[in-house]
């Protein structure tokens, strides 16, 4: 519970930043370089964002999670080599595992035809391993 308050400390206030055409950008730019299972859960995050079935409180969470996600300058630079994700995917996996009792299978699956629409067959993510 503890991890649960300092999660929303972090995305606090982030939600001003959420567009979904700013979002569409960040993943189409940096979107490999967070990795198949990170971009895959961002990318499902967003998707249950838009679903009536998502409840507005997990929605809300969303926007801050995902305005965290598209700000260039947070807890560490986007841009930096090797580094520069890795707490936006933190916090990417962390939200997946509070809101996960509310995400369907078919956001998920939205998600992933989402991105082999965009990315091709450079997207190479298998939804059916997922163990989470």
């Amino acid at each position: 519970m503890d991890e649960d308050l300092q999660l929303q400390k972090v995305i606090e206030g982030k939600e001003k930043h959420y567009s979904p055409k700013k979002f569409m950008h960040k993943v189409q730019e940096y979107g490999m370089k967070l990795g198949f299972k990170g971009l895959h859960s961002a990318t499902t995050l967003y998707c249950a964002l838009k679903s009536p079935e998502m409840p507005k409180k997990d929605k809300l969470f969303i926007l801050g999670v995902l305005g965290y996600f598209i700000l260039p300058v947070d807890l560490v630079a986007d841009f930096l080599p090797m580094v520069g994700l890795t707490d936006d995917a933190i916090v990417i996996a962390k939200a997946i595992s509070v809101i996960y009792h509310s995400i369907s299978d078919d956001m998920k699956e939205e998600a992933h035809q989402m991105l082999k629409k965009m990315f091709g067959d450079q997207y190479q993510y298998n939804v059916e391993q997922e163990i989470v």
